[in-house]
């Protein structure tokens, strides 16, 4: 019996008062923000804490017999279970699911269980972490003699055949059957199986079956996907015998309003929202991905790069994971693997990122033991790291290496300025790229690259790079038997990029950085402008924003890409126009799709044009603008705003119109719209529905100047479960009932209660007419 364990606990953060949560919580959302904190950019200035969880609840005496533990999906970080008073078990790395054995210890009638979680040593990470028990609890009561898990491999296509191991100690009777849905394909002995007349799973057809595993004391379904997975230099990576070149974006694992709460409403839309606009693969960064996703991808069909860590043993941040990569390393790898290898969305694991410690030979020991190990765990999947190839020139010099002022101590750092880290690894990095922009493509270039990247391209499956194109044609020449895959790039370099994977089949790949904006290392991408006032908060590097809106950019990968065929309109804003920003390097541009500027008539801008093409002709209101050659699919103009129409013609090599695509003025009345994304909820605690909010036209036409105050009041059986906007820059958080508009938008998130009923979400803002949005919670 699997059961959900997340209602009713007690949440108290040191020194507070108690107050009852619903799982998956994240301590640190609602933490308050603070300009001094260690964290700093690194968690959009959002301080760790010391947290208390405690679940109070009723065993059945039959449970005393039997075999009951207690699955964390993930908590953040550093946790001590206790039962009934007694430690019963520890987790260290905040990224991994973990067991907790309550067999032979539970007691009849009323139990307690307790989790004292620290996540107070900043800073630990270079992202927002969250904090908490942020990803779902299940209680497992089962019997003793049980099955633990199921494994299935793919061995063959043409006929099928798959092999089904059913692992536990001392079973009896035990078979299998595959299902595709009530029909059953097989039943029989475990083992090798062929099976007749079945869809394989990819991208394009994420056809999934069902395995039911039983023995005389137990039974365990499990879904899985029929993939022939195959890789090698000469014909690239190969799903069902066919090449495939992976559209790729990375991604954290936060949800923007959300913090790092793991809810399955939450993943799927994000999942969903990424495959249409294009992107075929993720790259879970830094970190192993949870269930929630890995499921999700494989309904949808999602390729996943599986990430395990973001350095080994020398530490980017002074607590992070470095400090116990010796002690945990071996059981966090294992953990990734065993959670990861029945998903057939699952290409590749990762076991690093930008990781400078290849730059050494301990390093390149280190690189081969970890992925000895996962072969030995699974030698289905190809294995690679990110190498920032830069990073390792530098290392090699024993430049950006973190180095600590004395002995480590496990304990909080002195307040105030008295001690300050350098810039090193991974943020070392970013600073150089900041201050280096487009320079940065040619770094990794000539013989001093090369030596910093070849030992671990010799050992790896397939060699990772980060922000080291530039080495494409040099490596495919000099080392034809590499395979490689663009593991962390710019999406300004995606021309360059992309024809290069689809010129060489060892490169499998390109995975820009980053597919969906995030929490934390705010402002590193964002083109900032310093009329916003507050805390840097989001990154902006994203091609989609943390509300889903996609951005100029991500329109401009589907055309590299060859999936949008239309030109593309984006409008620097005009609302800034007398503003100069600060730039990050992520983001080639900040211009955004609309003609709709009220006010600002007769106001200078710069309107850019993405189409694939030779050239691009520009109209407004059907007056010649003037027409421009593409050069790496872009083309810019100048002009004075004036309502009406733009229109971007892409032209042929004879000048003939191959697309065509327009941008109109809003109409003068403005309304605030607003729609939930689904009307009915289950009456669970977990069912999620989003709201985008908007000031538009009645035509739905966005106005994106208007920058004001939106409130929402929430009645029945619902609650707010996070409430913001995709401005990098604020002071404003996401657990409050109302929120700036930011370019005439912002989102909120409800959270189903566990009772049945109706609910009324009332979205107001001055000037227009409020908006009742009506929901059933079944």
């Amino acid at each position: 019996m699997t059961r959900d364990f997340n209602d009713d606990w007690l949440f108290q953060k040191e020194g507070q008062a108690e107050e009852r949560v619903h799982l998956p919580h994240d301590a640190m959302i609602t933490e308050p923000r603070d300009a001094s904190c260690r964290n700093g950019v690194n968690t959009g200035f959002f301080p760790g804490g010391k947290y208390v969880y405690t679940k109070y609840w009723k065993v059945n005496p039959e449970w005393l017999e039997k075999s009951v533990r207690v699955h964390f999906e993930g908590v953040y970080q550093n946790c001590h279970v206790f039962l009934n008073a007694v430690e019963v078990g520890s987790h260290k790395y905040g990224y991994t699911p973990f067991d907790i054995d309550l067999t032979g210890k539970l007691q009849a009638g009323e139990n307690c269980l307790r989790l004292m979680v620290d996540n107070s040593l900043e800073p630990n990470c270079r992202w927002y972490s969250g904090a908490g028990i942020y990803r779902p609890v299940q209680l497992i009561v089962e019997e003793k003699q049980h099955i633990e898990r199921i494994r299935v491999k793919t061995l063959a296509i043409n006929p099928a055949v798959i092999s089904v191991d059913v692992i536990g100690d001392s079973l009896e009777a035990v078979t299998v059957s595959i299902c595709d849905r009530s029909h059953i394909l097989y039943e029989g002995e475990p083992g090798k199986i062929t099976l007749q007349q079945v869809q394989l799973w990819s991208d394009e057809t994420p056809k999934l079956y069902t395995c039911i595993a039983k023995c005389k004391t137990d039974e365990k379904r499990l879904d899985f996907g029929i993939r022939k997975l195959e890789w090698s230099a000469e014909k690239g990576l190969l799903v069902n015998e066919k090449e495939i070149l992976l559209r790729g974006g990375c991604i954290h694992h936060d949800h923007g309003v959300l913090g790092a709460c793991e809810f399955w409403d939450a993943e799927e839309r994000r999942i969903r929202i990424l495959k249409d606009a294009g992107f075929n693969a993720i790259r879970m960064a830094h970190h192993p991905a949870s269930q929630i996703l890995l499921s999700i991808c494989d309904r949808l069909g999602m390729y996943v790069m599986n990430e395990t860590f973001d350095g080994w043993y020398v530490p980017k941040t002074y607590h992070d994971y470095a400090r116990y990569f010796d002690e945990c390393w071996k059981d966090d790898v294992r953990s990734m693997v065993e959670s990861a290898e029945n998903h057939p969305s699952v290409i590749m694991y990762s076991i690093g990122n930008e990781v400078s410690e290849t730059a050494t030979p301990k390093g390149i020991k280190v690189c081969r033991m970890i992925q000895d190990y996962v072969h030995g765990l699974d030698d289905t999947r190809p294995v690679t790291a990110g190498i920032n190839v830069l990073l390792n020139v530098y290392a090699h010099m024993g430049i950006g290496v973190y180095r600590d002022k004395g002995e480590y101590q496990p304990k909080p750092l002195p307040p105030g300025k008295s001690y300050h880290d350098k810039k090193s690894g991974s943020a070392f990095f970013n600073a150089m790229a900041q201050k280096l922009g487009p320079l940065m493509f040619f770094m990794s270039k000539g013989r001093h690259g090369d030596k910093a990247c070849a030992p671990a391209g010799d050992v790896l499956d397939i060699i990772g790079l980060n922000y080291a194109s530039s080495r494409y044609d040099e490596d495919a020449k000099k080392y034809p038997e590499r395979m490689m895959v663009g593991s962390e790039t710019m999406v300004a370099d995606l021309p360059y990029n992309w024809s290069r994977v689809k010129k060489y089949p060892q490169l499998v790949g390109d995975f820009v950085w980053s597919a969906w904006d995030y929490l934390g290392e705010a402002c590193i991408g964002d083109w900032t402008y310093h009329s916003y006032k507050g805390l840097p908060l989001l990154a902006g590097q994203g091609m989609i924003d943390i509300t889903g809106k996609a951005l100029a950019s991500m329109y401009y990968m589907q055309i590299v890409w060859g999936l949008r065929k239309k030109p593309f309109i984006a409008v620097s804003p005009l609302n800034h126009a007398d503003e100069t920003p600060t730039k990050g390097a992520w983001q080639f541009t900040n211009a955004i799709d609309s003609w709709s500027w009220e006010g600002y008539e007769g106001v200078k801008t710069t309107v850019e044009v993405y189409a694939a093409g030779e050239s691009v002709r520009l109209f407004l209101n059907d007056r010649l603008i003037g027409c421009r050659r593409l050069k790496k699919f872009k083309s810019s103009f100048s002009l004075v705003y004036q309502p009406g129409v733009l229109r971007a013609e892409a032209l042929d090599t004879n000048g003939n119109v191959i697309a065509q695509h327009f941008l109109g003025t809003a109409q003068k009345e403005t309304i605030l719209w607003a729609e939930a994304e689904k009307k009915e909820l289950r009456a669970n605690g977990q069912d999620l529905c989003y709201v985008p909010i908007e000031f538009t036209d009645k035509k739905h036409c966005l106005k994106p100047y208007i920058e004001k105050r939106v409130d929402i009041a929430v009645e029945g059986c619902v609650s707010l479960a996070g409430f913001g906007s995709a401005l990098c820059k604020t002071n404003e958080v996401f657990d409050r009932n109302h929120h700036m508009a930011y370019r005439g938008r912002c989102l909120a998130v409800l959270r189903a209660k566990n009772e049945q009923g109706k609910a009324k979400v009332s979205i107001s803002a001055e000037g227009v007419e409020p908006v009742v949005i009506r929901l059933e919670v079944k």
